[in-house]
């Protein structure tokens, strides 16, 4: 977890560059800027509140905010403490989940490049933090790890959702809907409060060195396996997994976009590949540890089109989304985690559940072996399974008097004529071990349906869940962030945004 909280760092860096390359040279240094400072200003808030706002014991039963006095500052937390039901320091996640609180602000800068004081940006990043980031993160990912329940009691529990959306099953990995959708409806809201670049969209605006977004959309990619790699808490299966994920919905993105762009534009651009890598890696951010790779890839795909739309769709809008914040971080957000429901197989994870093809698959699957074994339900497998058990039974004994008669054989003529006998033995143990195996899958199987039918869940319940957590969190985030973007505003003397009237002015200088 210490190695993907340096590489979930390294993206801030990468974000920097990622931003400062799709500027006008004249703005590079204050872009980057406003993406650095989140490391040292959201750095030093997290530890000393932000942690205890999100993951502390929620404040009520509505699982909104939580509130903490020994994590605040950690005052109360020992060095050699873990977190309930994972093989990892408290201290160790602390810093794992602060980098996600560092970079998601800095994301929101994106939209505002080229616009906005630093102060006042700086005043909207706290805020910020303290009233969107941390309530939604508590409302997705806090458990029960620091209530006053016996630590064995929680371990034996494996730890329980206690946040709003947690508790009714909202599936988010590693930050779908509190990274990606937050910082993109703070984006979008910002964007609305807040006037256009003067000149906008009349005056052209080119990057000024494609070189540096595409070197930090690198280095977005090698930080996005921490982050998403990182979210399994420990190294096992599942962070391989989402390890996986992330590297096929990364480079399937980069590749829909450009050939969306080639059938669009006449040719692909730099740009388009490392937004449409970016975009793939936003859209699995939620799914990486939910989904197959054949999903995974599915999701980067349609991520790479939508994202290009939605960022196509900027200028017949009217809306001034400088470096597509927005477009690429909301929608694909967005997008990611209703994705997540009709993609999450409980198979990848087994604190997931199943989405809409996984349900299709247990259905196919349950067809299948119901015609090669015959049985039609429960019942008649477990009347057959004593039946099964002595087959195989009896062919495994058989098999072995055959091989030992084999082995003790001294005459080669004899020995060649028990070869025979020995081997259909052999595939008659493998046989009835083969039926056993398909009625035991066939009856888990069932079972499982059985199980999912009674709690009334079907091949949509968790896409309907994806969906009002995805539209709850962008609300959220929107309504709140347009009211701190405009308090802001205020509070500063209108000095928010800044005017650059002529073509020499910047905000470098």
């Amino acid at each position: 977890m210490l190695v993907s909280s340096a590489f979930v760092l390294l993206m801030v860096p990468g974000l920097a560059l990622f931003y400062g390359g799709m500027v006008r040279k004249k703005n590079v240094l204050a872009t980057m800027m406003q993406s650095m400072a989140a490391l040292a200003i959201v750095g030093v808030y997290w530890v000393a509140f932000g942690y205890g706002l999100a993951f502390g014991p929620s404040v009520g039963d509505y699982g909104i905010i939580g509130w903490s006095w020994k994590l605040f500052f950690l005052n109360g937390i020992k060095t050699d403490e873990y977190l309930p039901a994972y093989n990892v320091t408290v201290y160790a996640h602390v810093m794992f989940q602060g980098m996600f609180a560092i970079i998601t602000p800095a994301l929101i800068s994106g939209a505002l490049a080229e616009r906005i004081r630093f102060g006042p940006y700086v005043i909207f990043m706290i805020l910020w933090v303290t009233f969107v980031y941390c309530p939604l993160a508590h409302m997705v990912w806090a458990f029960d790890w620091f209530y006053d329940v016996p630590v064995d009691v929680i371990k034996g529990l494996g730890g329980s959702a206690v946040g709003y959306l947690g508790k009714m099953g909202a599936l988010d990995f590693a930050g779908g809907t509190v990274v990606h959708i937050a910082a993109g409806a703070a984006a979008l809201a910002a964007i609305l409060v807040l006037r256009k670049r003067h000149g906008y969209p009349e005056q052209p605006v080119h990057p000024n060195s494609l070189v540096l977004t595409l070197t930090g959309a690198g280095l977005l990619w090698v930080g996005w396996f921490g982050f998403n790699g990182g979210s399994a808490v420990m190294s096992n299966a599942l962070a391989t997994s989402a390890f996986a994920a992330t590297q096929v919905a990364a480079a399937a993105a980069g590749l829909t976009w450009m050939l969306v762009e080639w059938l669009w534009r006449g040719k692909p651009t730099a740009l388009g590949l490392a937004s449409g890598i970016v975009a793939g890696l936003v859209a699995v951010t939620p799914a990486s540890g939910f989904v197959t790779i054949s999903g995974a890839a599915a999701i980067g795909a349609i991520a790479g089109v939508v994202c290009y739309l939605a960022v196509f769709m900027k200028s017949k809008l009217g809306y001034d989304d400088s470096l597509d914040a927005f477009g690429v971080h909301g929608v694909g957000g967005f997008l990611g985690a209703v994705l997540t429901g009709i993609f999450c197989f409980s198979s990848v994870n087994s604190a997931g559940t199943d989405g809409y093809f996984a349900y299709q698959v247990r259905d196919s699957r349950i067809a299948e072996l119901k015609g090669s074994t015959k049985f039609a339900d429960v019942a008649a497998i477990e009347k057959a399974t004593p039946a099964l058990e002595t087959a195989k039974t009896k062919a495994a004994e058989t098999f072995d008097a055959a091989k030992t008669a084999f082995s003790d054989e001294k005459v080669d003529k004899k020995k060649e004529a028990l070869k025979g006998p020995m081997e259909a033995a052999y595939v008659a143990m493998a046989e009835a071990d083969a039926k056993l195996a398909e009625a035991g899958e066939l009856k888990g199987l069932l079972e499982k349906k059985e199980s999912l039918a009674k709690d009334d869940k079907g091949p949509f319940t968790q896409l309907l869940i994806q969906v009002y957590a995805s539209c709850f969190a962008l609300v959220y985030a929107l309504i709140l962030s347009a009211g701190l973007t405009l308090g802001v505003h205020v509070i500063t003397g209108m000095n928010f945004t800044t005017d650059l009237e002529s073509e020499e002015e910047g905000l470098d200088t």
